[in-house]
């Protein structure tokens, strides 16, 4: 079988995740959905393709649907992944159309990392995954963005690349100290945001994947009502091209 543009994910394995499933929705949405949290998603309907892409590459985690297609499920899926590929270790998130318990120890007992049932919320999903991966789980959404920003009420070429509700990444071309403290605000649709925020990192372009010099901005202030607000942008941007609920089989 061929896998199309497969060799580009060897870039950067630290964000592959293969996706498992014969519904073309389910891919669609769960493609279009990693890409928001800014994984690298590569989506196949058998177990077959799964098997052989993690010979090609090997990714970080597996999604899977708990029943493949009428024929496969993700016990199946799990336990032949194991015995073709033993040296990727890649924990396996399996999603499962309603509560099973029975299903749900077999995929546990076959090396499953963890079942999730519809429906499942983006923020669930998010937080299982970066518990998954990350060696810093983040509990809230973070989604990429280009929003104008200003500090201490001062435009210059600062723009906010990332966002969370308790923190964003800040394009500037002068990053400010570590410990500093900063007045920032931008603008969600007509409302305008204000913040206090402490820079908790810096880089420089030669240090980032992204070639982006900036600073991570950890909020130390902020009210409901701009938490809130960041929240429901967040969502909108997510949804935008899908339908807010997670499919699972």
């Amino acid at each position: 079988m061929e896998l199309k543009n497969i060799e580009k994910y060897n870039a950067d394995r630290s964000r592959f995740v293969l996706i498992v499933d014969s519904s073309d929705r389910s891919r669609r949405f769960l493609s279009t959905l990693l890409k928001q949290f800014d994984y690298n998603a590569y989506a196949v309907s058998t177990a077959e393709e799964a098997v052989e892409v993690a010979t090609v590459v090997g990714p970080v985690l597996i999604v899977t649907a708990g029943q493949i297609d009428a024929d496969y499920n993700a016990v199946q899926l799990i336990r032949s992944f194991r015995s073709s590929n033993p040296e990727c270790t890649a924990p396996f998130i399996v999603l499962i159309a309603k509560s099973d318990p029975a299903f749900e120890r077999e995929c546990l007992s076959a090396g499953a990392l963890t079942c999730l049932h519809a429906p499942i919320s983006f923020e669930n999903f998010y937080r299982v995954i970066q518990i998954a991966i990350e060696p810093i789980p983040r509990m809230t959404i973070r989604i990429s963005t280009y929003i104008p920003a200003a500090i201490n009420g001062m435009r210059k070429d600062e723009f906010v690349q990332e966002i969370s509700e308790n923190g964003a990444y800040l394009l500037t071309s002068t990053p400010h100290p570590l410990g500093t403290r900063l007045p920032v605000t931008f603008k969600l649709s007509d409302c305008v945001v204000s913040v206090d925020a402490v820079v908790i990192y810096t880089k420089q372009s030669v240090e980032d994947s992204k070639n982006r010099t900036g600073m991570g901005l950890q909020f130390e202030r902020i009210s409901e009502e701009d938490q809130k607000r960041i929240r429901l942008f967040i969502r909108s941007e997510m949804t935008k091209d899908i339908n807010p609920i997670l499919p699972a089989r």
